[in-house]
């Protein structure tokens, strides 16, 4: 059977169903769809799902035109049930891992999916967990199923993890481009070839771990080195501001050096899907295994007080109408994931009358998530509007801003981004 499923692969007869359609998953499909490769896309969302049969796209960075041109070759077809699962070749799981307000791992999505396909997974297919989580998750919700429906992994049935690694609005490197080295895992050695041979057809390079665990590590390690380096950072930017310190030129003093730093830049907090979570994930686990993960969490809490800290500055500066300009979680991007935006738009909702405006992400979204705010378009911060406002917040750097215009013309700029390096009489750092 190995044999017979690795000729189908190679000969580019085989099928995938992508299970969650959101930054992740949407792209995925697209890259394999582009490749000639019949995808079924997967998501209980119904309103995403008739947006998408329609070719219209909720993603920024996804191109509608490509949407159309899969649907119109007959390799994409999208559904909000699991009918087709167990006609596939290939599953592979993109659903959301957050974390539950105690900051324990939520693992309802995942084992919904999980519940979903286990009444219709047949011998013969290969299964790809992609989600964010702790080490050992894939073991833990497959295995138990496999072996009640008798199944002999690495022989009639295959298991893997490949972590994602989509960055949401970076023009260089994206899934779709294929340009993403893809680390792939499985449960056995077949598993693994299985794996790395599906991955081979939507990127240019794979890198091959030795198991499932070590590759589900990878991905937590990835983000938390970023989370500790974002949150000492923005730790030593407070004791930069009582020694007068400039923290921004200090970090590009110390990018002059050739090897060993690399640089990370204070903020108005973290968001997405990644590091506000991985830490947890891990910290989580770790405790199950009596260990102390003392360093990550002192990360995590930092990172996750920083729009507090933010707020609190700007309530000292005794204003009452506000400009939140640039609300999702990174530059350039659509996402409002976990944007710190969202936390220090709910810290001040009560006391100040808020605007807010963000030129890449969609309307909707914003008055989703920023009920009582007032939402501008990019058109309307012009020089009678901006001279009206008493302090404008600038959270996220985006190409489509003026930045010159909102220098000349308001009163009072917060400047969370470093967008104006010089020091201007009109514009505060944190």
């Amino acid at each position: 059977m190995r044999i017979e499923i690795l000729k189908k692969i190679k000969k580019k007869k085989f099928t995938v169903s992508i299970i969650g359609l959101g930054y992740i998953g949407l792209p995925i499909a697209l890259s394999f769809a582009k490749k000639n490769i019949k995808v079924i896309g997967i998501d209980k969302d119904i309103t995403k799902i008739k947006k998408l049969k329609n070719s219209i796209s909720y993603i920024n960075t996804v191109d509608q035109k490509l949407i159309k041109s899969c649907i119109k070759k007959g390799n994409l077809f999208f559904s909000n049930n699991y009918n087709g699962i167990g006609l596939v070749d290939v599953i592979i799981i993109c659903v959301p891992t957050p974390i539950k307000k105690n900051r324990k791992p939520n693992m309802e999505y995942v084992q919904e999916a999980v519940k979903k396909i286990s009444n219709k997974i047949k011998k013969g297919q290969i299964i790809i967990l992609e989600c964010t989580t702790y080490p050992g998750t894939s073991e833990k919700y497959f295995l138990p199923i496999f072996n009640k429906k008798k199944f002999t992994v690495g022989k009639n049935i295959f298991l893997g993890y490949s972590p994602e690694r989509e960055d949401p609005g970076n023009k260089k490197y994206s899934v779709l481009k294929g340009n993403i080295n893809k680390i792939v895992s499985g449960y056995s050695r077949n598993c693994l070839t299985m794996v790395n041979e599906v991955y081979k057809f939507i990127t240019k390079k794979t890198y091959k771990v030795s198991n499932i665990k070590t590759a589900e590590f990878t991905k937590l390690l990835e983000n938390i080195y970023r989370s500790v380096n974002i949150g000492l950072v923005n730790e030593l930017n407070h004791l930069c501001v009582k020694l007068g310190i400039n923290i921004y030129e200090s970090i590009e003093a110390a990018k002059s050096k050739p090897f060993g730093y690399q640089a990370f830049y204070p903020g108005p907090g973290v968001g997405g899907h990644c590091i506000p979570v991985d830490p947890y994930y891990l910290s989580w686990i770790a405790e199950k295994k009596g260990i102390k993960t003392d360093f990550i969490k002192l990360a995590g809490n930092i990172n996750r007080k920083r729009p507090l800290e933010v707020s609190n500055y700007i309530k000292k500066q005794k204003v009452h109408k506000i400009l939140l300009l640039g609300l999702s979680y990174k530059d350039n991007s659509d996402d409002l994931r976990d944007a710190p935006s969202i936390k220090i738009y709910n810290n001040l909702k009560k006391t100040k009358k808020i605007f807010v405006c963000d030129p890449c992400v969609d309307k909707e979204a914003i008055r989703k998530n920023f009920k009582k705010a007032t939402v501008k378009d990019l058109k309307n911060l012009n020089k009678n509007f901006l001279s009206n406002i008493d302090l404008l917040v600038i959270l996220n750097k985006h190409k489509e801003i003026n930045y010159k215009l909102i220098k000349s013309q308001s009163k009072l700029i917060l400047d969370c981004k470093n967008v104006f390096k010089k020091k201007y009489e009109n514009v505060l750092k944190v």
